[in-house]
């Protein structure tokens, strides 16, 4: 008896190739998003909205090239029909935050599926945490503003 073949086109395979993407992610891997993201893709984040492909590669590009590094660890999916929900840690280094010191975020996205690759992406984490934070000046305020919401 043969062994069943994985059907490409369940949302495994497309997952598997996001989680590979974001696991070390950098300039080099930026060919891969067209295997990953559906070209109307709409991807948002806490700080903007990148409708397409093309789009969401020259915003990758832009970050890519600012950061010393950027990876993720990202949990199993939780996957009804087409849609996906995933938890993640990011870990990135820039080097005018912390003073180039690597900072962790944690956060979550909602992605929607078609044609075997992510139509829509959503992503929620605290900005705050992953940049208002390490300004200088501003770290300082948005911390005691935090300390006093306690």
């Amino acid at each position: 008896m043969s062994k069943p073949v994985p059907d490409p086109h369940q949302p495994a395979e497309v997952l598997t190739r996001l989680y590979d993407f974001y696991r070390q992610l950098g300039l080099s891997q930026l060919p891969q998003l067209s295997l990953i993201y559906h070209p109307q893709v709409v991807f948002i984040d806490p700080v903007s909205q990148y409708d397409g492909v093309d789009a969401l590669e020259h915003y990758f590009t832009q970050l890519l090239k600012k950061v010393k590094y950027c990876r993720f660890d990202v949990q199993p999916a939780l996957v009804q029909g087409d849609d996906a929900s995933l938890f993640w840690r990011m870990e990135y280094a820039h080097p005018a935050l912390k003073k180039g010191q690597g900072i962790t975020v944690m956060g979550a996205s909602h992605l929607r599926l078609a044609e075997n690759r992510v139509i829509y992406q959503r992503d929620y984490y605290d900005l705050g945490a992953m940049l208002y934070e390490h300004v200088p000046v501003l770290g300082g305020a948005v911390r005691a503003l935090k300390a006093r919401l306690k």
